[in-house]
């Protein structure tokens, strides 16, 4: 008995079909370089449109949209390339392959609760499980199918649906419910109105034709058969050809017409043969059917030749029902050729592969008696456990109050646990304050140290040197007054005089550089150390420099203060203990901070010592480093030569103007 080809509807996508005219509309737009997610949904469309006429291609545009979708992140667009590509996989029979990219987008659409997208995928899968022969999953994937779209109230795709599940209880030999099914689905179809629905009629229309071939009349098939060809031929749909030309074959030659059959047949290996349409199911069942009717053309070589070629085709789909028949039909063709040890070793491949498939149906039915006995087994179970909860019951009540007491007690103990805890915490940042606190009247008392020390500095200098200057040019403006009329005399006294007032305005300009240089004021930090730098070169007891790199603008007013402040400290005490000849400041300036280095070939010191000195140096470089949010690192050793002070700033807050600079 040949199993007849009944028509598998093709995997469906979200995609309108359409043939050469929208094909090349869709590669204008691509050759126009669109947005990537233009490109990437144009390209899930060449796919899909290509999928039969130029398999290659297709899957290169599927995995192109794929790569772009997953680059960008588009999802749905992404699910819609994988499902397209996972078609032409099936189209190829590469079932494996098509499984994979369906499970992918399976996966995807339900990561986006795309309900519709579930559907799709569960039709495209029970498809392919229905070509593997797998028929009860097949199923199982269709109704879930049918249950979302009805769930959805989608239309669209019902049809196609009712098509499908038709088609499993046929290949289940189940031909009046299958035939329930096709006629549903085609008083559905016919009910839309004029879309790419109603155009998929000849699909169903073939299938019809399928049921009654099975049922022996070939009369009505073949009115179906030829009813579902010019929608086929009018929507240029190459696969429902190839079928219907094959079914309208085996109608014929089961009615005895076997030329008007080859006829047909011939119109369907055309089909093939132009590329337009590939499937390798399909079309062993095409060679299948024409081995039959070579046989009753009494043409046994050629008959011979087609089952060995639809029986390696079902080799390579690993069909048990198409290897057991196809061996069937090659041991008739021998016994009619009388090549009886061939057909006998022809008879006994076909008695291993009903062996295979009885063995699944068998293991099913157990598997089906184990689940009866097992629920039974479990009544049973029901039944002694409802006994035993019965006596349970008070041990659990009991149970219950003790476990109740007990929740109650832990409780108990993580709310003390929690006081206890919160307290500890109050507690903490109470010492953390009070430390805050200490620190806070340290810097300040660093700072007023610092100001009472410049004060009496300042008044020593006008006392000591100013004082006598004054008192000297007090001196000889006596002198003139009581000197005789002498020229020479009050000349001499007039030159002393300029001298001590030179000496005067000298002295004032040192008192205010040190209080604060008007270079720093007027030209900036750098101006102002290399002024500094020149004052210490005069002495001629340190040679000192200052390097500027990357450096092109002033720092703000806060930061060149207090940097000056920072070097000044820290140059005094070098120039007092170091007993350094060598004095080198660098400023270098990176992508995010500025890093100062002052570096002398002096003599080392004990790092802690300076730390915890009671004198206000290291709290008035502290205090200062702290407002400019800066840190410091002091590289030097008691007994070794070479000391190295680095302070870093940030570059952004170090240049950024005040409020009070902008206003000026």
């Amino acid at each position: 008995m040949r199993p007849l080809c009944i028509f598998i509807l093709c995997l469906y996508s979200f995609v309108s079909h359409g043939q050469t005219e929208l094909i090349d509309s869709l590669q204008n737009i691509l050759n126009n370089q669109p947005d990537d997610s233009t490109k990437a949904s144009v390209l899930g469309d060449l796919c899909w449109h290509l999928k039969y006429s130029d398999p290659p291609k297709a899957l290169e545009y599927g995995y192109e949209s794929i790569s772009i979708a997953k680059k960008n992140g588009y999802q749905a667009l992404q699910a819609y390339a994988s499902n397209n590509v996972g078609v032409v996989f099936w189209a190829k029979s590469d079932y494996d392959s098509a499984a994979y990219y369906l499970d992918e987008t399976r996966e995807l659409y339900t990561s986006l609760n795309n309900e519709r997208g579930v559907a799709v995928t569960s039709v495209n899968l029970g498809l392919i499980l229905q070509n593997k022969g797998d028929y009860d999953a097949s199923l199982e994937y269709q109704l879930e199918a049918l249950r979302i779209i009805n769930s959805l109230e989608d239309q669209g795709m019902k049809g196609s649906i009712l098509t499908n599940i038709g088609n499993v209880h046929f290949l289940n030999e189940k031909f009046d419910k299958a035939k329930t099914y096709y006629f549903e689905a085609l008083e559905f179809k016919k009910s839309l109105p004029e879309d790419q629905f109603r155009q998929n009629l000849q699909k169903t229309l073939l299938n019809i034709g399928n049921v009654y071939d099975r049922l022996a009349n070939q009369d009505s098939a073949i009115y179906y058969f030829q009813e579902a060809l010019p929608y086929a031929l009018d929507a240029n749909d190459t696969k429902s050809q190839a079928l219907i030309y094959t079914d309208l074959g085996h109608a014929f030659s089961e009615k005895g017409d076997i030329n008007l059959a080859n006829s047909y047949f011939e119109k369907a290996m055309a089909v093939y043969s132009t590329g337009s349409y590939e499937n390798d199911y399909d079309y062993s069942i095409l060679l299948y059917s024409l081995a039959q009717n070579e046989l009753k053309r009494k043409n046994i070589p050629v008959a011979i030749k087609f089952a060995e070629q639809s029986i390696e085709l079902s080799k390579k789909l690993d069909n048990l029902n198409r290897l057991k028949d196809g061996y069937g039909l090659l041991a008739e063709v021998y016994e009619a050729n009388n090549q009886f040890g061939k057909a006998l070793i022809a008879h006994k491949f076909q008695k291993v592969y009903a062996d295979s498939l009885l063995n699944i149906e068998t293991n099913k039915e157990i598997a089906e008696l184990e689940t009866k006995y097992e629920t039974e087994r479990k009544d049973q179970q029901i039944i002694l456990l409802d006994q035993e909860n019965s006596i349970q019951q008070a041990t659990n009540q009991r149970n219950s109050t003790i476990i109740i007491a007990l929740i109650l007690v832990l409780l108990l103990i993580l709310l003390v646990f929690y006081l206890w805890r919160k307290q500890a915490n109050i507690n903490q940042q109470k010492v953390l304050s009070e430390q805050k606190s200490r620190l806070r009247e340290a810097q300040i008392q660093a700072v007023i140290s610092s100001e009472e020390k410049e004060r009496k500095r300042f008044a020593s200098d006008l006392h000591d040197s100013m004082g006598q200057l004054v008192s000297a040019l007090t001196m000889n403006i006596q002198g003139l007054k009581n000197t005789s009329n002498d020229p020479l005399v009050r000349n001499e006294i007039v030159d002393n005089s300029t001298v001590l007032l030179n000496d005067i305005q000298r002295e004032i300009r040192n008192i205010a550089f040190n209080l604060m240089p008007q270079v720093l004021t007027n030209e900036g930090l750098i101006p102002a150390l290399q002024e500094l730098i020149a004052r210490i070169n005069k002495s001629n007891q340190v040679i000192a420099k200052v390097q500027v790199f990357g450096i092109e603008e002033r720092l703000n007013e806060v930061f060149e203060i207090s940097l000056y402040r920072i070097l000044q400290e820290w140059i005094s005490n070098v120039l007092k203990y170091a007993e350094a000849t060598e004095l080198l400041i660098q400023f270098t300036a990176h992508e995010e901070e500025v890093i100062i280095t002052v570096e002398d070939n002096g003599n080392g010191f004990d790092l802690k010592t300076f730390e915890n000195s009671r004198g206000n140096g290291w709290r008035n470089i502290n205090t200062r480093l702290n407002l400019i949010k800066g840190s410091m690192d002091i590289d030097t050793k008691q007994g070794r030569k070479n000391t190295m002070l680095t302070i870093t700033i940030d570059k952004y807050l170090a240049f950024k103007r005040t409020e009070a600079e902008m206003n000026t």
